[in-house]
């Protein structure tokens, strides 16, 4: 029996929106193009990464604000200078770039307001207490070759007797749609196969906006499962023609057009 592709959040949405997308770049193995949203992405997620190993000793319930808004610049800098040679190779003026950081920032400060609340939340304990308690385990990677499928949880949080298991997003869309669901339901279901214990909710940090959860429920697991199974079905082929094309605002828009777009519309041999 031929074995299975390991799949992914990421691989099964984009079967979803396109299987001949899913062709060109899970099957022939097609390089996707590096855009700013990609690179600053990667930026905020590794800033947020690192955010709960600052140095806290000197930290105070009475500076505590103005202190960890300093942190997070400074791992902002750091990251973004870790970065610059993918940011100058996108082609960007040097406003552009300026005001994509300056962007970055403020998704990352507002994320610090929420996180701001939740220790104003705790009494009669220190800072460090208090930290110590909110630091959740962070970019946890998960397999189950049962299952076949792989994800990395951007964080997972404790809340008394409570497990939330939560994504970053950068994206201007702040809706839980279909696709955020999905996402989130298989990195509950691969949460339960490794720990035998079901996540209570699930979520998204909107940086530009606010934090959304969802409870994790049958019905979200099954619903995971279910699309799972689907794309072991359908992608055992190795044949275009297996791949059907599925035209869509997601072909070409105001801002660009899919990577794979000339492969699917000037190749006569790519039906």
């Amino acid at each position: 029996m031929k074995k299975r592709r390991i799949q992914s959040p990421s691989s099964i949405i984009t079967y979803k929106q396109c299987p001949r997308r899913y062709y060109y770049k899970y099957i022939v193995g097609l390089p996707e193009s590096v855009s700013i949203h990609l690179v600053r992405g990667k930026i905020a997620h590794e800033v947020l990464e690192h955010f709960f190993d600052i140095d806290t000793k000197q930290i105070n319930m009475k500076n505590y604000e103005l202190t960890l808004k300093a942190s997070l610049q400074e791992l902002l800098l750091k990251s973004w200078q870790k970065y610059s040679k993918q940011l100058n190779q996108l082609g960007l003026t040097p406003d552009q770039l300026k005001f994509y950081f300056e962007e970055t920032m403020m998704m990352l400060f507002n994320w610090l307001d929420h996180f701001i609340s939740k220790i104003k939340s705790f009494d009669s304990l220190s800072f460090q207490e208090i930290f110590n308690k909110l630091i959740p385990l962070r970019e946890q990677h998960f397999i189950s070759k049962e299952l076949g499928v792989q994800g990395f949880i951007d964080s997972i949080e404790h809340h008394d007797d409570e497990i939330h298991i939560m994504d970053y997003k950068t994206s201007s869309h702040f809706d839980l749609n279909d696709d955020y669901k999905l996402q989130l339901g298989i990195y509950a279901l691969l949460y339960q196969r490794k720990h035998k214990r079901t996540p209570h909710k699930a979520g998204i940090y909107f940086l530009r906006y606010k934090p959304k959860h969802i409870n994790v429920d049958k019905e979200l697991l099954n619903y995971a499962q279910m699309e799972i199974d689907s794309i072991h079905i359908n992608t055992h082929s190795t044949n275009i023609i297996d791949y059907p094309k599925n035209e869509s605002g997601l072909c070409k828009y105001s801002s660009g057009q899919c990577d794979f777009y000339d492969f699917c519309f000037k190749n006569k041999n790519h039906q």
